[in-house]
């Protein structure tokens, strides 16, 4: 046996340790990920069994918005039994700041405890960076569908109620209109009821009594301006302004229906798609029946406002005739 031979018989066994040795080491990168959360630590062992590294996480919540944190670990690892402490505390999986677990078949399996007591285990498998960022952004696109769909949600009871106020609206607006003539009538009696005290006035010789018949016929004038507040508290507070919001709403909207399956593909849940292109149909049908609801009824306004006024010009050329008379 030469002595290069017998030389290289006596390395092997410390290259088999230095070997197996290295092969236990932990440093390297390991990821975990859910359907919720990714996870990555990224640990350095040095040769007497400390551990330091960094511990990333990404959090999906059910809102769609998605969170990362980030700390820095230490910890010691001996054979297959691993502890980190985390310095920041922060990672809302971390009740406390030490944990514990191993480290088995190219994986760290570490064990943590919610505030309820509830033990869960985190499985870290060797990766890279590149795979943590995968998951990571897979979160994101679907924390952006969440959202996107919560906004359809929002969108639809925003068209429910439009329509709930128009429906309500018409039928309000509608009642009103049908007394039209009524007010009309109204106006038409007080001025009747002033020209027939005017024509009394006119034959009365007693002063006092033209005196008397002056006031009535100014109380008459006080009576139409009070039917005149009826009608602008009915028409234009409990009519025409919450009409108005309505028409605004509906000129604000477009009036497209997106079809569900292409909401879909922007990452809309399929409920969500569904009723939304469904409240949109309704809205777009009932903005079709409250516009020229709409437009007819405020012309109505605009009649009677005309009406109103040349009621007021003859009920003041009725007190000043009166007036004169005195």
């Amino acid at each position: 046996m030469t002595i290069r031979f017998r030389a290289l018989l006596a390395l092997a066994p410390i290259l088999l340790c230095a070997s197996a040795c290295w092969a236990a080491r932990v440093s390297g990168t390991y990821v975990g990920h859910g359907a919720s959360f990714a996870e990555m630590l990224q640990l350095t062992e040095t040769d007497n069994g400390q551990v330091s590294g960094v511990l990333s996480w990404v959090e999906l919540k059910s809102d769609g918005r998605v969170t990362s944190e980030q700390a820095p670990v230490t910890g010691m690892v001996d054979a297959e039994q691993i502890t980190l402490s985390v310095r920041a505390g922060l990672l809302s999986f971390l009740v406390g700041t030490s944990v514990a677990g191993t480290v088995k078949g190219g994986a760290v399996q570490l064990q943590t405890v919610d505030s309820s007591g509830n033990v869960a285990t985190h499985i870290f498998a060797r990766g890279t960076a590149a795979d943590f960022k995968s998951y990571a952004d897979q979160l994101k696109v679907k924390g952006a569908g969440i959202v996107f769909s919560g906004k359809l949600m929002d969108g639809t009871r925003q068209f429910r109620d439009t329509v709930q106020n128009a429906e309500q609206w018409i039928a309000n607006a509608e009642l009103h209109a049908q007394r039209l003539p009524d007010v009309r009538t109204r106006y038409q009696e007080i001025e009747a009821k002033m020209q027939s005290l005017v024509a009394t006035e006119r034959v009365t010789s007693n002063a006092v009594e033209r005196s008397q018949i002056s006031v009535s016929v100014n109380q008459g004038d006080i009576a139409g301006e009070q039917v005149d507040i009826g009608v602008e508290q009915m028409w234009d507070i409990n009519i025409g302004e919450p009409g108005k919001r309505i028409a605004d709403d509906f000129a604000r909207w477009d009036g497209k229906c997106s079809d569900a399956t292409e909401l879909q593909r922007r990452g809309a849940s399929a409920q969500s798609a569904e009723t939304w292109e469904s409240a949109c149909k309704q809205a777009l049908a009932e903005r079709e029946k409250f516009v020229p609801v709409f437009r007819k009824i405020m012309e109505q306004r605009e009649e009677l406002k005309s009406f109103q006024a040349a009621a007021q010009r003859r009920r003041k050329a009725i007190v000043a005739e009166a007036n004169r008379m005195q």
